[in-house]
């Protein structure tokens, strides 16, 4: 028994160090694998860097070219403005907002001035002008775990678990978004706030969606009326409450402790009143929110501006694009020489 022990414990250690080592020789491998990676990176990086060392001036040259030719395609190619305005359809009507959009951008990039000139009751030579029509929901990441949350909290418990954030993200749609962004893009400057007005309409104005604004407008109408029925009967029966007390305080003559199981049974049906009441204001509260977004088919958050703006973007200056592509089509063309002379050696041999 006394040697059985040693030998255990010589065991626990020879396995102890084994795995120590294997432990430190995947460490190592992952550092030397980092490292060859850096290497690798730097090594292109500097071969790159000294290829066009050694052809600066064709380099130069060709970003030279690239950037005349940006200034060129600057001055002569019509401005672009962008403006976007932020909405909130309701009524499910999201979907017939997004195929408006996409008609209108078809008609936008088939030029055809007539019939968006109809559409938005403007001159065809003002329609002429609009380049594009984009919408997209609009959320972060904050609102996204909201709603997650709340989807979550409404199914089953084991149902729950099995729905991670990837799949609730996976299974949205973007029409199920209460808030959308509208961007449209043209070469005149104030021409946006014409144009709002009439894409909303067109959603506005169709039969179903009017329907089902108009019932429930009057389901909302209904409830309003009831819940401010019942608080006003709360109230009486508060202000009833209220005089029962003070003539049970008059009574000279009074039981004290009947008085005390009376004012005690008195209190928790105030109490119980005065939670109906705040519960009902609540109540209120919400109907009168959900009756002002029931007024319109879809709300305007954010309207155009009068003004639209010009994009910033470095990426999207054409001198800076022209110069990227006056680099890139160079490095190009050196490439292919290389392939070639690479080809040419090879069929030599």
């Amino acid at each position: 028994m006394s040697n059985s022990t040693p030998k255990k414990t010589n065991d626990e250690e020879i396995d102890l160090g084994v795995l120590f080592n294997s432990i430190g020789r995947a460490i190592s491998r992952l550092f030397s694998a980092i490292v060859g990676v850096i290497m690798f990176a730097l090594n292109i990086a500097l071969t790159t860097a000294i290829f066009v060392r050694k052809r600066i001036v064709y380099f130069v040259a060709a970003c030279g070219i690239g950037l005349v030719g940006g200034i060129v395609l600057e001055n002569t190619t019509p401005k672009k403005y962008t403006a976007s305005a932020t909405l909130e359809p309701h009524f499910e009507s999201a979907r017939q907002l997004y195929s408006n959009v996409k008609y209108l951008d078809d008609l936008a990039d088939q030029n055809d001035s007539i019939q968006l000139g109809v559409f938005f009751n403007i001159p065809p030579s003002d329609a002429a002008k609009i380049s594009s029509f984009e919408i997209a929901p609009f959320f972060t990441e904050n609102t996204l775990l909201q709603e997650y949350n709340d989807y979550v909290l409404g199914l089953d418990s084991l149902v729950a678990t099995e729905i991670t954030f990837a799949d609730f993200e996976k299974q949205l749609d973007g029409f199920e978004r209460k808030i959308h962004t509208l961007t449209i893009k043209s070469t005149k400057q104030d021409i946006f706030g014409s144009l709002l007005a009439p894409l909303l309409n067109s959603v506005s104005e169709v039969d179903y969606f009017k329907d089902q604004q108009a019932t429930r407008f009057s389901n909302l109408e209904l409830s309003d009326s009831i819940t401010q029925v019942s608080i006003v009967q709360t109230d009486s029966l508060l202000s009833l409450f209220e005089e029962v007390r003070i003539v049970e305080a008059n009574k000279e003559f009074s039981n004290g402790t009947n008085l005390y199981m009376s004012e005690k049974a008195e209190d928790n049906s105030e109490i119980l009143l005065l939670n109906r009441k705040i519960q009902l204001s609540k109540q209120l509260e919400e109907i009168r929110t959900q009756k002002l977004k029931a007024r319109k088919v879809v709300d305007v958050i954010a309207a155009f501006p009068e003004v639209g703006y010009m994009e910033t973007s470095i990426w999207k200056n054409k001198k800076v694009q022209g110069i990227v592509l006056g680099f890139i089509l160079l490095s190009l063309f050196y490439a292919a020489l290389h392939i070639d002379t690479l080809i040419m050696s090879n069929r030599e041999e």
